[in-house]
């Protein structure tokens, strides 16, 4: 067929009448068929598909007017290596998708100008082969309509080349872009020009409706790409790899540092969001009740966190999390996008430690750590321990409760205990939780002889904890003075070479300061507390 076929008014009816005889349907093997002054091509049955081919140099293309179109009840494939027309001329008619079960194929893409998704309702139309809508040349302008059926992107990229917030309806349909790898490729990219507004990406999945809304703020010439997915079980996995357009590192934790994983406190979907160009928007996600597995909290206030390539940055937004229906979460004048989570606002993702080490110093241990993000954090304290089982506080430290920047720590611990000595951090939130950091070890091969390292004054159980150390065992001599001198307690303990804990009665002791002393024989030392 290398002729051109005009077809009008009336010889449009003819034209239906036969392609309903062609059980394969239509294929356009290097036609120009055109349909001017409203005529539509009908092409029913099952089996009634359409297929666009090449026949030497003259390529299958289609030229329909404003009102024209193709009623289609098989599959549409387009074979042809038209790089030029993508099987349509001109940014005009409607492509009505009217069967049950549907697909568009080939090994190019179409350019289709409206597209009309008009099954019975749930019917399913999927892409095997990536796809634009909304007209491929000057001045774009076809809409997207989803109506009630799903449009399965299917590992592939639906491009809305409209850029007004109109060119995509939809009613209880939706956009299935769920492909549960690291990295999605069941992308919508929406060619949103410099068009400012609420762009609406109607996705879904399993009967139930959570679109993301893109409200573009400034006229930045810019192509948002979207895609989102849930995870199979409530563990957030996988991670949010590299995408394909995206240069942002795949996302390498979801736990705590702390050694504890913050799964429990996240929304089980990702959204992963992509512009070349720099550009600013409002943008609400939204999420099945079913996803919210937080076991914190989960009706509480909710946000979104965002992973710039090396850590989760402060939470942002606000919403109310919901376990039932659909929940949403808004943010305001984002312009940081790649992978992001809806969060616990009580519980976002934790702090990033970057460094915990000890090093001997002599004889004493350096001790520092540094996070490059901290979220709520109070303080951190500093444990230490001899048989890395029964740990005391040695320090507290300030944090800087909310920081998205390098913050460095640093402790001289001047008495290392013989042997091994074993460090760890407890990070305290503001509200109260806390979480423990890995343990780590020095031995720095020295011998301290005795020493008071802790005592604790528990004024409400009337007793009194000393932690005190020794380079040899033997007898010990424990006693406790009043600020005037007066010898208030006394004992004699059997110590073991190393660290020992004694628990001594002190009913009664008054509330007030004391003098601790220990003699091991040789040598005496004295320590002030507060009971």
């Amino acid at each position: 067929m290398n002729k051109r076929i005009r077809i009008y008014a009336i010889a449009a009816i003819l034209l239906v009448l036969s392609l309903k005889m062609v059980s394969q349907g239509l294929i356009n093997n290097g036609a120009y068929i055109v349909l001017n002054n409203g005529p539509y091509i009908y092409i029913n049955g099952s089996t009634g598909n359409y297929m666009n081919q090449d026949a030497s140099t003259n390529r299958g293309r289609i030229a329909v007017n404003t009102s024209g179109s193709i009623q289609l009840n098989g599959n549409w494939t387009n074979n042809s290596a038209d790089v030029t027309n993508k099987v349509f001329t001109t940014n005009a008619g409607t492509v009505n998708f009217i069967g049950n079960t549907q697909s568009i194929n080939g090994t190019a893409t179409t350019y289709f100008n409206n597209l009309n998704l008009a099954g019975t309702a749930g019917s399913t139309k999927t892409l095997n082969v990536n796809t634009l809508v909304g007209g491929g040349y000057v001045n774009p302008l076809g809409v997207l309509s989803v109506g009630s059926d799903i449009l399965d992107l299917n590992q592939h990229t639906l491009t809305i080349n409209n850029p007004n917030t109109t060119a995509v309806t939809y009613g209880s349909g939706y956009i299935l872009s769920e492909t549960n790898v690291a990295v999605n490729p069941s992308i919508i990219q929406w060619n949103m020009g410099t068009v400012t507004g609420a762009h609406i990406f109607p996705f879904g999945v399993a009967s139930v409706q959570i679109p993301f809304t893109f409200n573009k703020l400034t006229s930045t010439d810019a192509n948002i790409q979207v895609s989102t997915r849930a995870t199979a079980a409530s563990d957030n996995l996988p991670w949010a790899g590299i995408s394909d357009a995206n240069t942002v590192p795949a996302v390498n934790n979801m736990n705590s540092v702390w050694g504890g994983s913050a799964v429990t406190s996240v929304i089980d979907r990702w959204w992963d969001i992509y512009s070349a160009a720099g550009v600013t928007a409002n943008v609400t996600f939204s999420y099945r009740g079913i996803e919210n597995t937080m076991t914190s909290n989960p009706n509480g206030p909710i946000q979104a966190q965002h992973w710039n390539g090396s850590i989760w940055e402060l939470p942002v937004g606000s919403g109310t999390g919901l376990t039932v229906g659909v929940g949403t979460c808004t943010m305001n004048g984002i312009s940081a996008f790649s992978p992001w989570v809806l969060v616990s606002a009580d519980h976002p993702l934790p702090i990033q430690l970057l460094d915990f080490s000890a090093e001997c110093n002599h004889d004493e241990v350096a001790i520092n750590w540094s996070t490059a993000s901290e979220v709520n954090n109070k303080y951190f304290t500093l444990q230490k321990s001899k048989d890395a089982n029964d740990f005391y506080d040695l320090l507290t430290i300030n944090g800087q409760g909310n920081s998205n920047h390098l913050v460095n720590y640093s402790f001289s611990d001047k008495h290392p205990f013989i042997g091994n000595t074993y460090y760890r951090l407890k990070q305290t939130d503001f509200n109260g939780d806390y979480t423990l950091s890995n343990i780590i070890t020095t031995n720095c091969n020295i011998n301290n002889g005795l020493e008071i390292l802790n005592v604790f004054g528990d004024f409400n159980n009337q007793n009194t904890a000393i932690i005190y150390n020794v380079s040899q065992s033997g007898t010990c001599h424990i006693s406790i003075y009043d600020v005037l001198g007066n010898q208030v307690l006394s004992t004699i303990q059997h110590a073991e070479m190393g660290i020992n804990k004694v628990n001594l009665n002190c009913s009664s002791l008054s509330n007030s300061i004391y003098f601790l002393s220990i003699t091991d024989g040789s040598k005496s030392i004295t320590h002030k507390f507060i009971y």
